[in-house]
């Protein structure tokens, strides 16, 4: 999840945070040495000196990059957008097969709660999302229902709460699965008729 170009720095800064990563499974964040991460590295202090200051420059770099890819991967163009709930967005699925990918990552950090500062960029990611999302719905003239300033929030807790159970669940569906039920969601609703109406 390095941004660094050089093969043998990222490579390097990689085994740093593998390591991070490892012991934050294990113990908590402000318990974590830089000696322990050398050591969990198989590098050694000096080398991690050459690449932060301190523990908290590496873990920084660690959720920016995992952040600015999750970004990347619920962004959506024009041509991707559609309305054709029974085929999920490639949003949802670029979002889901990341999290597959680096699973151990977001377990981590987020379904085991370890950095709640990373939770909440997850979350204002998918309220970027959403909002971006219904700025193509009101240019295609698209009236809600209900106020516009509850939706956004609704969609994004609603998206992260998915996230949470499916992380600690171990992924039960697949990317693709998981992002068709949440496209029907967000557009017909969960419910196979709307079980409120008059039916007398």
């Amino acid at each position: 999840m390095s941004k660094k170009a050089d093969p043998r720095i990222k490579r390097t800064r990689k085994m740093f945070e593998d390591a991070l990563l490892e012991l934050m499974g294990r113990k908590e964040y402000k318990k974590i040495t830089v000696q322990e991460i050398a050591h969990e590295s198989g590098l050694n202090r000096a080398t991690f000196y050459l690449h932060y200051y301190d523990k908290d420059q590496l873990l920084e770099q660690f959720l920016d990059g995992a952040l600015d890819d999750l970004r990347e991967s619920v962004r959506i163009s024009d041509f991707e957008f559609s309305y054709e709930s029974n085929y999920p967005h490639p949003s949802f699925v670029r979002l889901f097969e990341k999290m597959m990918k680096h699973s151990k990552f977001y377990k981590t950090m987020i379904a085991d709660e370890k950095i709640p500062y990373f939770t909440e960029q997850v979350y204002k990611i998918l309220e970027e999302f959403a909002e971006q999302a219904l700025r193509y719905l009101k240019d295609d003239h698209v009236e809600l229902k209900v106020h516009e300033e509850l939706v956004v929030p609704y969609i994004a807790s609603a998206y992260l709460g998915v996230i949470i159970w499916w992380l600690k669940n171990d992924m039960p569906y697949t990317p693709i699965y998981l992002s068709r039920q949440l496209t029907i969601m967000s557009t017909v609703g969960h419910f196979a008729e709307n079980p409120f109406l008059d039916k007398g």
